[in-house]
């Protein structure tokens, strides 16, 4: 009877195993190493160096880990511009602290995009782990990237499926991803998750999607999926996020989303209890979570062993000697009044491109540079992205629409918010080279008034050429959208609207932009309530 009995116990064991794998994701890194702010050099708990730190601690306390991250890796800080453009003799910063960690796929973002695709080709060379986006195909056919990677751990097949916003035609400048076209991510999944379970046996499949959680019910080519995803394509057991910048935790349909936040600032962990019957692995239940590190979270010797060389060429560019300034920048008045700051960014874009007139937001709520010796560290801030500027012809009608659009960014005068958190500030554009007020006791879309040119009320059918940044031109803010612009534009800067002022800036001994007080709010804005909603 005994000898039945182990019989059945050892069958039983064989055909019932539990097993326990860790997922740790990160994204939209944009190339922060360590736990500071590259500007201010002010201490912040974020960088490879901190968010590295916890991936050791996560992976001791379970070897069956899997590293993953959800692309914008490769653009961001001074650092990745110095790498990609200045330096690239020098490891891509990122990329070597993946490969010392151990990372098993990346997902392409938009961003990684950004200094063009033999940048980007290189650094597939450079990583030694997959980078992956099933939905970006090549015009000529073919994948444009590797689909999806199998990896085993602990006896459990895994598939990684990348995925890449399909909005890249609108963020990108048309060079950097020519030949390459970005299919709707919902419709590429439902053709290759079958084929991932069926022929390819996986026993988990984990979507790393660059996109953010949209809606359930959302439209194909929509820039952000990940809720569609999980609602419409069977096979999922968990999907990692990125490029929203968004803290996410949560489950549509039992399957866990998680994103990382950006820059390094937490770290999202997956905890899957699985079970194996009958030579099938079940998913049993799911554990995730973010981490963050903290004053105490150390940095990671090897993070800042592997930068050293690039962070050092970075510091000699950033801390080169710019121009004697006159008064200071400040960037907390700047959706209130005309100021120095937002001259000089108009002043820069209008004498680049020749245009009457340029659009530009708020390059941030808190920038700040004071009146005297400067450097290019101060002004890299301003425009930390790739961005172009383009000159465009409108008519007088499209630039009151232009100035509508813009001026969602107001609540109503008398509402306690002042600002409407559906048009972030990056997204309200102030314009140069008229003359207006903008009525914040009328409802948006009738706000305008008193708009004219050279003292001269803006005729409807007025011819006028615009300087805006290629972000706007692509769609950006949904300006041309608004306008209706299909046109093209007249011209296309070759650099970047960011080395345009540091062209500008650098050129000069001495710096003074003046406000020309063109425009205004009625009623105006009292500087302490801007204060105190910044808070």
């Amino acid at each position: 009877m005994r000898h039945w009995f182990w019989i059945l116990m050892i069958t039983l064991g064989l055909q019932a195993q539990d097993a326990r794998i860790q997922i740790l994701g990160t994204t939209d890194m944009h190339g922060h190493v360590l736990a500071e702010d590259a500007f201010s050099l002010q201490p912040m708990n974020q960088g490879w160096a901190k968010v590295t730190t916890l991936i050791r601690r996560q992976q001791a306390l379970n070897p069956n880990t899997i590293l993953v991250d959800c692309g914008d890796t490769l653009q961001g800080e001074p650092l990745n511009y110095v790498r990609n453009v200045l330096r690239r003799d020098l490891p891509e910063p990122s990329v070597a602290i993946m490969n010392a960690l151990g990372y098993s796929a990346m997902a392409v973002g938009n961003h990684d995009y950004d200094f063009g695709l033999e940048v980007l080709r290189d650094v597939v060379k450079q990583a030694k782990f997959p980078l992956l986006s099933a939905n970006t195909l090549e015009d000529k056919g073919g994948t444009g990237f590797q689909p999806y990677a199998m990896v085993v751990v602990a006896g459990v097949r895994v598939a990684l499926v990348g995925f890449t916003t399909p909005g890249v035609p609108g963020m990108v400048e048309p060079d950097h991803y020519a030949g390459l076209t970005f299919q709707d991510i919902v419709s590429s999944a439902r053709k290759l998750v079958p084929r991932l379970r069926e022929q390819e046996k996986a026993d988990l499949v984990i979507a790393l999607l660059h996109s953010g959680l949209g809606a359930v019910d959302g439209r194909e080519g929509d820039e952000n999926a990940a809720l569609r995803l999980a609602d419409q394509v069977p096979g999922f057991d968990a999907i990692f996020i990125g490029h929203s910048h968004q803290a996410i935790q949560m489950e549509h349909k039992g399957i866990p989303i998680l994103q990382a936040q950006p820059f390094g600032r937490s770290l999202a962990v997956l905890d899957l209890d699985l079970r194996q019957e009958k030579g099938r692995w079940r998913v049993m239940a799911t554990s995730g979570r973010l981490v963050k590190p903290d004053d105490a979270t150390p940095s990671d010797p090897e993070v800042l062993r592997l930068t050293a060389d690039l962070r050092s060429a970075t510091d000699r560019y950033l801390d080169t000697a710019a121009t004697n300034l006159l008064v200071d920048l400040d960037s907390r008045w700047s959706r209130m009044e005309d100021t120095p700051l937002m001259q000089l960014i108009h002043q820069v874009q209008r004498q680049a491109t020749g245009a009457q007139l340029s659009a530009a937001a708020s390059p941030g709520p808190r920038l700040f540079i004071p009146k005297g010796p400067t450097s290019v560290r101060q002004f890299y801030a301003l425009a930390p992205y790739e961005s172009q500027v383009a000159k465009i012809r409108i008519t007088g009608d499209q630039l009151k629409r232009y100035l509508e659009h813009g001026a969602r960014h107001y609540l109503l005068s008398w509402q306690p918010e002042l600002y409407n958190r559906e048009v972030p500030f990056y997204n309200y554009d102030m314009v140069d080279g008229v003359s207006y007020a903008l009525d914040l006791g009328k409802p948006a879309g009738g706000r305008v008034r008193s708009l004219s040119y050279l003292g001269q009320p803006v005729k409807p059918e007025q011819s006028f050429t615009l300087a805006i940044t290629t972000y706007r031109l692509r769609g950006g803010g949904g300006y041309m959208a608004a306008i209706g612009y299909t046109g093209a534009p007249d011209l296309v800067t070759r650099a970047s609207q960011r080395n345009l002022i540091l062209d500008y800036v650098l050129s000069r001994p001495t710096l003074n932009p003046a406000p020309t007080n063109t425009w205004r709010t009625v009623p105006f804005l009292d500087r302490e309530r801007v204060l105190n909603l910044a808070r």
